[in-house]
């Protein structure tokens, strides 16, 4: 029975904790250029069924009412050092790391637009 327990925990998936997202969407946006100066999370939910593959990693999509941005240097004939971009309503689905179970890594996002 105790055998059996562990299996089944193992098979089933633990949505990353708001740190885990938050810590994985600042990196994405360090990578671009940008410091992320605030950030709400709202509801998180697991990939929809018909987009999830077979043995695939665990996704999640993550509400985000709320993020502000800010460049980290010129970004072009908008965009300057230090100007913050604020976004609402936007979406971001992230995707554990294949190697790493602790790791998440954003993989799409909607609503936020950044050169």
């Amino acid at each position: 029975m105790i055998v059996f327990l562990f299996f089944v925990a193992e098979g089933c998936a633990v949505s990353p904790s708001d740190d885990d997202l938050r810590s994985s969407i600042k990196d994405y946006f360090e990578g671009q250029h940008y410091w992320v100066v605030n950030i709400r999370l709202g509801k998180i939910e697991g990939v929809p069924l018909a987009e999830k593959t077979y043995m695939g990693t665990p996704g999640y999509v993550v509400e985000v009412p709320a993020i502000t941005l800010e460049a980290k240097q010129d970004k072009g004939p908008g965009i300057r050092k230090g100007d913050r971009l604020i976004f609402s309503n936007a979406k971001i689905r992230v995707r554990q790391d294949p190697g790493n179970k602790g790791l998440w890594h954003v993989s799409i996002i909607s609503g936020i637009v950044v050169p």
